[in-house]
């Protein structure tokens, strides 16, 4: 009998389509295990197309109680007693936000939708207190905690940042906007951000005083991306294929997968992570490529590339420490923190005495992606 063909999920975001679809889908739910017996508030900062969306699809299915579609998977078997609960999913991903009127026209168009799921009787015009009422009546109507996923909080912020009054005018609506999770804080279960760029020095989360960020986590840095260990287990079929078709030992080709898309680290103690959109790519078309790199150049580094002095071959080995790399301070925007958070660097190694990051490139794909793109805007 012939092997059932495995179904890669190329630019799959949705969680119940690609169970429901078949498929193959690495199994991150063990993270949300971790969460529902953590923190109220949390942060994760990752570079585009590491599977932050996934991740908050899957947080969606969850809290709705969709239970069927984490089986076999780690969810399936958590003390979870799978009741719905009211779950408001912002995507901040869908607008370039390059008017002035974009931000409001998101924001508006997605309350909507919520004060008409949950009848809300809109008496404010103002985004803000609308959206409290809209977290206090779906609780109280559901007896239930809201949970709310904001994917791409800074996608507003990040395409302004050269732009001083649209930047302004949007941090002032979104950190009015996100105050409401903490004064709300009695009518939410848990509240769930993701973004590429954490901004220090703002206000948009002054309230969230006990936001935990967990993008340096060590308990959390697999959560995004794939690791050799999840590599064996998940893509043996498209191990073979590329053995095959190159003439090589499936050892041999581990290491080829590895030298391309492997060597990416989120923490001081973290295994090497591989790009899981690359990987998906060249399973699925059976040829190397530099398809994390060609699929676009993230706008707020090219254009800081093309104002700063900065020696791009000295950034490529640099050391900072902690701080450097997760907040943006745009009145002085640090190059080794876009290249880090854009995911162009990542952590070599760590020095505990000084509690110092060594930085470098991770992989083959990005050296060549670093060289051939990104030094055309410097």
């Amino acid at each position: 009998m012939e092997n059932k063909k495995v179904k890669y999920p190329i630019g799959q975001q949705s969680f119940e389509v690609l169970r429901k679809g078949e498929f193959l889908y690495v199994d991150k739910t063990r993270f949300i295990d971790k969460i529902v017996t953590g923190s109220q508030y949390y942060f994760l900062g990752r570079p585009r197309r590491f599977g932050k969306s996934l991740f908050l699809s899957t947080l969606k299915c969850f809290f709705e109680g969709k239970r069927e579609l984490f089986k076999g998977l780690y969810a399936d078997t958590m003390n979870w007693d799978w009741k719905p609960y009211p779950v408001l999913y912002l995507d901040l991903n869908t607008s370039k936000y390059k008017e002035p009127y974009e931000l409001n026209d998101v924001l508006d168009r997605q309350l909507r939708e919520w004060e008409e799921v949950y009848d809300v009787d809109v008496k404010d015009t103002a985004l803000a207190q609308r959206l409290a009422t809209i977290i206090r009546t779906a609780s109280l109507r559901t007896g239930k905690g809201v949970v709310i996923l904001v994917d791409e909080y800074d996608k507003p912020l990040v395409n302004n940042i050269n732009n001083p009054e649209q930047f302004e005018s949007y941090r002032n609506a979104l950190a009015a906007v996100y105050s409401n999770f903490k004064s709300s804080a009695d009518y939410i279960k848990l509240v769930f951000l993701t973004g590429v760029s954490r901004f220090g020095k703002l206000s948009v989360f002054s309230d969230l005083n006990n936001l935990s960020d967990i993008s340096f986590d060590e308990d959390f840095a697999e959560l995004c991306g794939i690791t050799e260990k999840e590599l064996l287990e998940n893509f043996s079929e498209g191990i073979k294929e590329l053995s095959k078709k190159y003439q090589r030992s499936q050892s041999e080709e581990i290491a080829e997968l590895k030298r391309n898309y492997d060597g990416y680290h989120f923490s001081e103690e973290c295994p090497d992570i591989y790009n899981p959109f690359s990987l998906l790519q060249v399973f699925a078309k059976r040829k190397y490529s530099n398809y994390w790199i060609s699929s676009g150049t993230p706008t707020l580094l090219a254009e800081q590339l093309k104002r700063t002095d900065a020696d791009l071959e000295e950034v490529m080995h640099t050391v900072c420490d902690k701080s450097t790399l997760e907040g943006l301070d745009i009145d002085n925007i640090s190059i080794e923190a876009l290249l880090y958070q854009t995911g162009y660097l990542t952590i070599k190694n760590y020095n505990d005495q000084f509690s110092l990051y060594y930085l470098g490139l991770p992989n083959e794909e990005v050296k060549k992606g670093f060289f051939e793109y990104l030094l055309l805007w410097h």
